[in-house]
């Protein structure tokens, strides 16, 4: 019959095992590489030109720009009436009537600038915006 091993010769085979494994896992790790993001969501701020301020509408093109929200239409109709009668030099377009794409809440930084194009190619000296509900 065999005899029973003793507890510390059991513990001290054990012990050299975990060495040894606890070794190759350490031969096996490789260097980690990090990148820290900073989460406070800074935005580098670039300036910008302002468009020269006019004094007068006389002989300007205005662009009125709807986004589809109700009755902004009313409002930019009824603006659009104002102008006309009261600067008869003034062009003034209706941007929801000449390109309907536009009529929409942006929801993008590539549609905003898209509409912007948009509106760039009239060659508006002012814009009249209605975001109405």
């Amino acid at each position: 019959m065999r005899k029973p091993m003793k507890f510390s010769v059991l513990l001290a085979i054990m012990l050299g095992m975990l060495l040894f494994v606890s070794q190759l896992a350490i031969a096996k790790e490789q260097a980690q590489e990090w990148e820290v993001i900073n989460p406070a969501g800074t935005v580098q701020i670039k300036q910008e030109q302002l468009a020269p301020r006019i004094n007068t509408l006389e002989g300007k093109t205005i662009v009125l720009r709807w986004n589809g929200k109700h009755n902004g239409d009313n409002f930019l109709d009824r603006i659009a009436e104002l102008l006309k009668e009261k600067i008869p030099s003034a062009k003034v377009i209706k941007l929801y009537e000449v390109d309907k794409s536009t009529i929409k809440i942006s929801g993008s930084m590539a549609e905003s600038t898209r509409i912007a194009q948009v509106i760039k190619g009239l060659k508006a000296d002012i814009v009249i915006a209605a975001q109405t509900d």
